[in-house]
């Protein structure tokens, strides 16, 4: 856990991270269930740089190919109600291209910032 006490420390142990802007938690929770993780916890941190914490270790994420992508980032639009534009769309792009990596690793999580 002492990894989450510096940006840069995380940066550095966590080369592959990803930032993807999200409007509270409602949304994050929104994100999730709509690419197939439905069951999970936040882990409050404290005297940390970030303020929360989830372990997706348990769940995969889904492997897009591109047509798959765009249904999903077209319905992330509509449910989310947030702008559709390249930052949006550049956001989320990893999950047709990284996850396939990702789903191979030992540990998978997220971090919000404070």
């Amino acid at each position: 856990m002492d990894v989450f006490k510096s940006v840069d420390k995380f940066v550095v142990t966590y080369p592959d991270f990803q930032t993807v802007p999200q409007n509270g938690e409602h949304e994050l929770k929104l994100l999730l269930e709509l690419i197939g993780i439905r069951d999970f916890v936040s882990h409050d941190l404290k005297d940390n740089e970030f303020s929360k914490f989830w372990d997706l270790s348990n769940h995969k994420f889904p492997e897009f190919n591109e047509e798959q992508f765009d249904t999903f980032y077209d319905k992330w639009i509509k449910t989310s109600g947030r702008d559709n534009n390249m930052d949006e769309y550049g956001a989320l792009i990893f999950l047709q291209g990284l996850s396939e990596k990702w789903n191979r690793l030992n540990f998978r999580g997220i971090v919000m910032d404070k």
